[in-house]
């Protein structure tokens, strides 16, 4: 009975998980200035400039990562919240 608990909570993590990753790279590969993650050659024509706009992305992409995963993961906790509170002012 837990262990069934714990491999559905660990299967709607994963789904949360592959589902924001794919949508923050959408979301960032279709934005204006037109990411391309990972795309560096950072080791045959190596400056600065080139380094620091790959941590730029990096960051970006984490923030939209996690805002979506965040998302994801408390979506149903909030769907229960509001149903919880609308069934405590009928009472």
């Amino acid at each position: 009975m837990i262990l069934d608990y714990m491999e559905d909570e660990v299967i709607l993590r994963f789904w949360s998980f592959f589902f924001a990753f794919i949508i923050a790279k959408i979301i960032l590969e279709q934005s204006i200035l037109k990411f391309d993650f990972f795309q560096y050659s950072l080791f045959n024509n190596f400056t600065w400039i080139k380094l620091l706009s790959l941590i730029v992305e990096v960051i970006i992409f984490s923030v939209v990562f996690i805002v979506f995963y965040y998302l994801f993961t408390n979506f149903s906790k909030w769907k229960m919240r509001i149903k919880y509170e609308l069934a405590q002012k009928k009472k």
